[in-house]
């Protein structure tokens, strides 16, 4: 055996898995705004593994009625399907996750949806808070558009501080990468980069740290799955221990060492495939 192949053989521990945390689907069960008919549970999972996505989610806009049939469907593939839903608030639209389908429904039965599922009524810390009851974490959608809450809610006041001293929000969708440093220790507008100084103060973080920035299709039609807004195939790599809903959530609350948006990462660098020691206490290693 070569020392490649030894080296290969070996665990390399935690890994970075690409990740779409923003797709919504189609039918009663899923999406009012999705028309694209081949946007079903199934399609979606087996387009994903094609697309060689690790981790996705199922984050239809204030409706969960898909879920459950997306995890059974995923299951025994290689793909972890993190139920989830997309509200629509009138301060910004907030994503939030959960470990299971089951806990995804008990949170959706706090809320006040509207007739039609075009809205939800409850404000983002009311939405957190409940997450935080059933295990669940929130990333506040799309940040700088629209329906984002920098222009949905463009004061910087004590409410919009509340949203982000929510111990459970851990990260912000951004579409484009060059807004990487929105809402950072090195946001060069003074209101933004107050924002997450006061937060690291609320929570007792330490000094620097960020939220984590993550990019997803926010995908209506299969086309546009594992895509960002500019129609290129680089969104999120998350470094994983396991496909799991744990690993996933450390992942983003150490988003410095963890998580990578794939516009920003070098087509090529140089790295360590491993190294064996030979000559004292650690030899064969």
């Amino acid at each position: 055996m070569s020392l490649l192949q030894e080296i290969q053989n070996e665990s390399s521990g935690a890994q970075f898995r690409r990740a779409d945390l923003h797709v919504h689907s189609f039918g009663e069960g899923g999406s009012y705004d999705v028309t694209d008919a081949t946007m079903t549970p199934a399609g979606i999972i087996d387009t994903a593994i094609a697309e060689r996505l690790d981790v996705i989610a199922i984050t239809d806009h204030n409706q969960i009625g898909n879920v459950h049939q997306a995890v059974k469907y995923a299951a025994g593939k290689p793909l972890l399907v993190v139920p989830g839903v997309e509200l629509s608030t009138s301060q910004g639209h907030l994503l939030v996750y959960f470990d299971t389908a089951d806990n995804l429904q008990r949170f959706y039965g706090k809320l006040t949806i509207s007739d039609d599922r075009k809205a939800c009524h409850n404000s983002i810390p009311q939405c957190l808070r409940f997450a935080e009851e059933f295990n669940g974490f929130g990333i506040c959608a799309h940040i700088e558009l629209d329906s984002g809450i920098e222009k949905a809610h463009p004061k910087f006041d004590t409410f919009k501080q509340e949203v982000f001293n929510c111990p459970n929000l851990l990260g912000l969708e951004i579409a484009n990468a060059s807004n990487s440093a929105w809402f950072s220790h090195d946001d060069t507008d003074a209101n933004r980069r107050g924002c997450v100084v006061a937060r690291c103060k609320a929570l007792g973080l330490e000094d620097g740290v960020d939220l984590a920035k993550v990019m997803s299709s926010d995908a209506h039609t299969l086309n546009a799955l594992g895509r960002n807004a500019s129609g290129k195939r680089k969104l999120t790599r998350l470094k994983m221990e396991a496909m799991t809903f744990t690993s996933l959530r450390i992942a983003l609350t150490d988003a410095t060492a963890r998580v990578r948006l794939e516009d920003l990462i070098p087509a090529s660098i140089p790295k360590f495939i491993g190294m064996k020691l030979e000559g004292g206490f650690l030899t064969g290693c």
